[in-house]
């Protein structure tokens, strides 16, 4: 053989090596696990991390009553729903909102209910 094919070999199995150590770490392992992420797995017994949580209350205990405008009833109602200690869900649905902008003129969203945001992304605009 002659040197320059011996060189083209060389060439080519360093080639080869770099390509099988870069599919390797690229999760080329059995665990299915993507690079840079981590899998915590369920442990079936904590809280639903889709149900909302009450909102922290003042340091003297006092509700912060909510002041909702009546130019935004048809945005923030009662849903019905109640949380697990008993307070009142809201809805606050960006989708009758124009431009999904809410102008919170009048408004106080005090800590007596939980709000939730429907509808697509809430902008706050002000005047």
């Amino acid at each position: 053989m002659t040197s320059e094919s011996r060189i083209k070999q060389l060439l080519l199995a360093l080639c080869l090596l770099g390509l099988v150590s870069t599919l390797t770490a690229c999760g080329g392992s059995s665990s299915n696990v993507s690079p840079g992420k981590i899998v915590i797995p369920p442990d079936g017994g904590g809280p639903d991390p889709n149900d909302p949580v009450d909102p922290p209350q003042p340091p003297d205990g006092d509700t912060i009553a909510s002041v909702i405008p009546s130019s935004l009833s048809d945005a923030i109602y009662d849903s019905g729903e109640t949380t697990p200690a008993g307070k009142p869900i809201y809805i606050i649905d960006v989708s009758v909102l124009p431009g999904g902008a809410l102008n919170p003129a009048g408004l106080k969203l005090g800590n007596d209910f939980v709000f939730r945001i429907e509808g697509g992304a809430l902008r706050v605009t002000r005047n």
